[in-house]
């Protein structure tokens, strides 16, 4: 009896441990982790989205920049457009402000159906995340419109992305593969998380969206006659219930856009493999747009070369971004100004570096998001809190400064890094948040490295001392101690993050 049930242990225990034993990462499809040369630009605009809270008046504050610039080169497109952003949605959450939310995502599909209209033959394309229709048929009704004005719409093939979550991400893919039984299509039973008053999702939506894969790119291109491009990368997502974040970005021309433009169309091109993954069945049509952006690029002239000590700007994607980030902190010295903008900090590597370039006799301030509020839902404060705490025990011998985002409801979005010193002098900023998922190969991310771009620098230099010092009058930004963790409380958030962290079962 003790032998037939140690058999059924080990039986159990082996199936328990198969899938683990036969799963396979992905390798990062073409496109991706990609790290361009330096290029040149002729111009370059710094795009900033503030909200600012005035404790007198009990209002909020907000002078937004980000999404008018979008529509304005929407607008301005002549040659060709790519659209790619991560969510993009009418959808709240559990957001309660009625009619102060801008409607960005229906007025970002009319604005460019109104193209659509204005320039009928001028190839456009939309890439966006299967997020947008919770991984199913939820999709917003103004997506089927795009796709009946003839603008393509490509959802990632997130299944080709290496999975973060390593828990249940080999189990999820032995049942879906060896075991898959009867489907749960038309069972719906979960919440919808999203959108509260929305159909209930099957629980393979539901699986897939505990994967947490994601494109989380947020960028536009667009072409322009005589061969120009130009590239809009913020931080900023079009959807409604984003409408009042803080967020930064950037609008900038050159070859830094054709070759942006090129890692699009090859996520474009894996994604439209499977026909599912294009809305209202325009495979052809997108095929098509695809091939055209392709054959414009190819005959655009050949880049040139920022020279050493030149305003250039680069791209970063993916891992590249952590690579740079790690080696802006490596080649940092005493005295060397560091100044951080995050919504999400929690990479582990990037923690050390940071610490080690400190102890070396940087000066740095970071401006954090207290990680209390997503989409009118109270967070805990994992992971900045955690991180925070663990920055500041440097505190006493050496030159480091936390502050929080004062947000009300909303968050601070941006993901930002200036350094400034004798031997640096570069902004980088963009999609990605600085997490194992978003920095580490797993995700969809797009960053812009600008180095000696003397007004660009400038007006953020002046825009984070606004913020960090309250200089309008208003409150940006609050002290250390108002969030800081410490007791038990930091205690079991510091392992909950680590674990978190490690194995990818969060949403950060």
């Amino acid at each position: 009896m003790k032998a037939i049930f140690l058999l059924f242990i080990g039986a159990a225990l082996g199936v328990a441990l198969l899938p683990y034993l036969l799963f396979r990462q992905n390798e990062m499809p073409p496109g991706t982790n990609l790290a361009s040369p330096a290029y040149p630009f002729d111009t370059a605009k710094l795009l900033i989205d503030r909200t600012a809270w005035d404790s007198q008046s009990g209002q909020s504050h907000k002078e937004h920049r980000i999404f008018d610039a979008i529509l304005d080169e929407i607008d301005a497109a002549e040659t060709f457009l790519i659209a790619d952003f991560f969510l993009w949605n009418p959808w709240k959450g559990a957001t309660d402000t009625g009619d102060d939310l801008r409607p960005l995502a229906s007025d970002l599909a009319t604005a460019l159906i109104e193209k659509r209209i204005q320039s009928p033959d001028m190839p456009m394309l939309v890439i966006t995340d299967p997020i947008n229709r919770i991984y199913g048929d939820h999709a917003p009704d103004f997506f089927q419109r795009l796709a009946d004005a003839g603008i393509p719409i490509v959802f990632t093939a997130l299944d080709q992305l290496p999975d973060s979550n390593k828990l249940y991400a080999p189990q999820a893919w032995f049942w879906s593969k060896f075991l898959p039984g009867e489907k749960a299509d038309d069972a719906r039973l979960v919440p919808n998380p999203f959108n509260p008053e929305g159909e209930k999702l099957t629980l393979p939506q539901l699986g897939r969206l505990l994967s947490f894969k994601a494109n989380h790119r947020k960028l536009l291109l667009t072409g322009h006659r005589g061969g120009k491009t130009r590239l809009l990368l913020p931080s900023f997502n079009p959807a409604d219930g984003s409408a009042n974040h803080s967020n930064i970005g950037v609008l900038v021309d050159g070859a830094v856009a054709g070759f942006a433009a090129d890692s699009e169309l090859k996520l474009a091109r894996w994604s439209a493999l499977s026909p599912e993954n294009i809305q209202g069945g325009l495979a052809a049509e997108a095929s098509k747009v695809i091939s055209e952006i392709e054959n414009y690029l190819a005959v655009l002239p050949a880049p040139d070369f920022a020279d050493p000590g030149q305003a250039s700007v680069a791209y970063r994607s993916e891992g590249a971004i952590r690579d740079e980030i790690l080696l802006q902190f490596q080649q940092a010295i005493p005295g060397t100004q560091i100044d951080i903008g995050m919504f999400y900090f929690s990479e582990r590597k990037v923690i050390g570096a940071l610490k080690v370039a400190i102890e070396r006799g940087a000066v740095v301030r970071l401006l954090l998001d207290a990680n209390r509020d997503a989409f009118g839902r109270e967070k805990n404060g994992i992971p900045n809190r955690i991180v925070a705490a663990e920055l500041m025990e440097l505190a006493d011998d050496f030159d480091v400064q936390v502050r929080w985002a004062a947000t009300q409801g909303e968050q601070f979005h941006s993901k930002v890094l200036r350094i400034r010193g004798s031997q640096q002098d570069i902004l980088f900023l963009g999609s990605a948040n600085w997490t194992r998922r978003n920095i580490g190969n797993l995700n969809l991310e797009a960053n812009l490295l600008l180095a000696n771009a003397a007004a660009v620098n400038a007006q953020f230099d002046a825009y984070f001392d606004s913020v960090w010092n309250n200089e309008r009058g208003d409150q940006e930004s609050l002290p250390y101690e108002d969030w800081a963790e410490a007791g038990w409380s930091l205690t079991w958030k510091k392992w909950l993050y680590r674990f978190q962290e490690w194995s990818g079962a969060s949403t950060f």
